[in-house]
């Protein structure tokens, strides 16, 4: 409920200027406040992967239904800009050689839209009746018989929702999800002073998995680990 809410909220936003936020996240003082953090050609890189609920509390999108979510921080050479591309960065479980590209915003919109399109809304209310019985009535609980007349019950209801009524499931939805993650991803392009941002990698996560981080900078393979 309180997602939906956030995910109301921000629809008003997008149809804003008001709303309007520059790419990105605020890069720390320095790699180094990151949990992971490497350097490369006078290039410092610091990253840290969000947890589920990192990711729960940072996104109204429910990222946590298809990615991986990595915030990754540059901060190029004094006096030598550097262009970053997403394409350069790959995520892998450590000890796989399978890895995966970050996704745009609006692929993983349409993923997360989706998935909310597929899902059914089941809720489980308690329910009571009453009615009218006539004559002799055995009654199984007890053994005995009793007369007619009006009688209460009491039970619980299972109701299914119809395809498509999750949030995010509407178009409008998808354009509200694309929005924030593009407004709060890493932009690609030239960068000539310190840069951050989030990475969504579609990889189901795994408990105690370890994940490693390859960004291809100037030709030289950079690593990271995340514990």
């Amino acid at each position: 409920m309180k997602r939906q809410l956030r995910l109301l909220a921000m629809v008003g936003c997008v149809t804003s200027v008001v709303c309007a936020a520059p790419s990105g996240t605020a890069p720390r003082s320095g790699a180094t406040r990151y949990q992971a953090h490497a350097q490369r050609s006078g290039v410092d890189i610091g990253a840290r992967l969000l947890s589920s609920e990192e990711a729960r509390k940072t996104f109204i999108s429910d990222l946590n239904q298809c990615c991986v979510v990595v915030e990754l921080a540059i901060y190029p050479a004094k006096d030598a800009p550097l262009n970053v591309v997403l394409d350069s960065l790959t995520l892998r479980v450590n000890g796989s050689d399978a890895g995966t590209r970050p996704s745009s915003a609006k692929v993983v919109s349409g993923m997360l839209q989706k998935r909310a399109r597929e899902r059914r809304d089941v809720s489980v209310s308690p329910t009571t009746g009453i009615g009218y019985e006539s004559g002799t009535v055995y009654d199984p609980a007890t053994g005995r018989t009793r007369g007619g007349g009006i009688y209460t019950s009491a039970g619980v209801g299972v109701g299914v929702g119809a395809a498509g009524s999750d949030p995010g499931s509407s178009e409008k939805d998808r354009a509200v999800m694309e929005t924030e993650l593009e407004e709060k991803g890493l932009a690609e392009g030239e960068a000539s002073h310190p840069v951050a941002g989030y990475l969504y990698f579609p990889v189901t996560r795994t408990k105690k998995a370890t994940y490693e981080l390859e960004y291809v900078l100037h030709g030289d393979s950079v690593k990271l680990t995340f514990h």
